[in-house]
């Protein structure tokens, strides 16, 4: 158990070391806090259900971008010159960011309708 603990602040290292220094990732942090502001101000009250989808979806994009970040560097620092291959895993891993970001959207888009019908 001690071993899991011992990682913990590895990972808070990273977390730490892209809000400081990955413009993407520190712009998702903020868009999501503004976000938030915005559903909380206009819908508010939330249920939980509600403020447990927003949640999964902003920490999806978190996620999503801190392993777009960390692919991104690896291979950066492996294979600095252009090459197909890594242009399409840097593509992917972006991809996925906007995957996230869109079902943040979808669940942004069934709340608002949710209370206008």
């Amino acid at each position: 158990m001690k071993k899991y603990f011992n990682r913990f602040p590895h990972a808070v290292r990273g977390i730490t070391y892209a809000t400081g220094n990955d413009f993407g990732f520190r712009t998702q942090v903020y868009l999501g806090l503004v976000v938030a502001f915005i559903v909380f101000a206009i819908y508010s009250p939330l249920s939980l259900f509600e403020f447990l989808f927003i949640l999964l979806g902003w920490f999806l994009i978190l996620i999503t971008e801190l392993q777009n970040s960390a692919l991104e560097i690896a291979l950066d620092q492996l294979h600095p010159e252009l090459h197909d291959s890594i242009g399409r895993s840097k593509d992917m891993a972006a991809g996925a960011v906007l995957l996230a970001g869109l079902f943040l959207t979808i669940v942004l888009i069934a709340l608002l309708l949710s209370r206008l019908i």
